[in-house]
Order: structure tokens, then C-alpha cells, then sequence
């Protein structure tokens, strides 16, 4: 557990105070659209929800640092129209006093945000630091997993995005 902690961090991040953290993903996607996938500097956060599926462990600095980022990549499923598509972006970390879970939002204007909290939005908590846009409760196969079962396949996703 050690060797992956340390090999995640970069030259710089390997000298500073580095904690684990707790890493879950929020979608805040529109209802036929859902992030099936996403992972934080390597590694796998799996699919993103409502905030109660927790992984371990990505390395967060014990001290924030204004130029702090990890490098965000996610697959976006399109239930409705038969699509997928990848994409991966380099996302400033909140400003953080203690390291909490990594909880990561995927926002319904394409935009992501990285926020360090003890405090799960989950529970739409005021005090929790982050975006407190609605998180849709849903299950977009259950509504449209029959269609996209009639799919035609795909060559495979396309990334949209890279990190700088």
C-alpha cells in the first residue's frame, strides 16, 4: 500500500507531508447521461453517483497549496443517444484546512470541481464546502438500458480532453 501511495505522487509531492484520502465521485449530469467511470491521478474512483460509493486511496498534501491539482479522467455514458465519450482534465483542488475524502463533481455544465472534506454532500450538509447543485437520483439504464442495448457498437470512446 505504501509503494502505490508513493509511486501516485509526483517528484515534488513526494517531499511534502502527503495523506491518503478517501475517494468517491458525484454526477450531477443530466438524467440520460452518467459517468461510468473516473479515476484521479491513476487511480479508479469506478462509477460516479450520489456520493456513497467510497474507494481508497488517492495522496492529497496535508497542507493545501494554491497551484494544488490532480489530473481528472472520466467516461461520460449517453443512455438516450447511444454514446460514450472520455475525457481527462487537469482540475484545481479546493482549498482545504484538513484533509477529508476527495469528493470529486462531475457538474451538468461540463465543468469538474475537486473538493477535500470530512463532510459528505450526500446529505446536502450546508456546511459542506463544495458545490451544492442537485445531485440527481437516478438510474439512467433502468430507463433507457433497453435502447442502448440496441446500440450499434462503437469503435470505442474519444477522448475529448487532455490534461495540459
Amino acid at each position: 500500500m505504501l509503494f502505490a501511495l508513493l509511486t501516485a505522487c509526483d517528484s515534488r509531492s513526494a517531499k511534502e507531508d502527503m495523506v491518503p484520502a478517501s475517494l468517491t465521485g458525484i454526477d450531477h449530469l443530466a438524467d440520460h447521461l452518467s459517468v461510468q467511470d473516473f479515476w484521479v491521478n491513476r487511480t479508479s474512483g469506478f462509477q460516479a453517483g450520489k456520493g456513497g460509493r467510497i474507494v481508497c486511496c488517492v495522496s492529497l498534501p496535508r497542507k493545501w497549496r494554491p497551484d494544488l491539482t490532480v489530473v481528472v479522467g472520466w467516461s461520460i455514458t449517453n443512455w438516450r443517444d447511444c454514446g460514450w465519450e472520455d475525457y481527462e482534465r487537469r482540475v484545481p483542488v479546493d482549498r482545504y484546512d484538513k484533509v477529508g475524502s476527495l469528493y470529486v463533481h462531475f457538474m451538468a455544465d461540463g465543468s469538474v470541481r475537486a473538493v477535500s472534506s470530512d463532510i459528505n454532500p450526500a446529505y446536502a450538509n450546508p456546511d459542506y464546502p463544495g458545490p451544492q447543485d442537485r445531485i440527481p437520483q437516478k438510474q439512467p439504464w433502468d430507463v433507457y438500458g433497453k435502447r442502448h442495448r440496441q446500440c450499434p457498437p462503437q469503435d470505442g470512446p474519444v477522448i475529448m480532453e487532455r490534461a495540459e
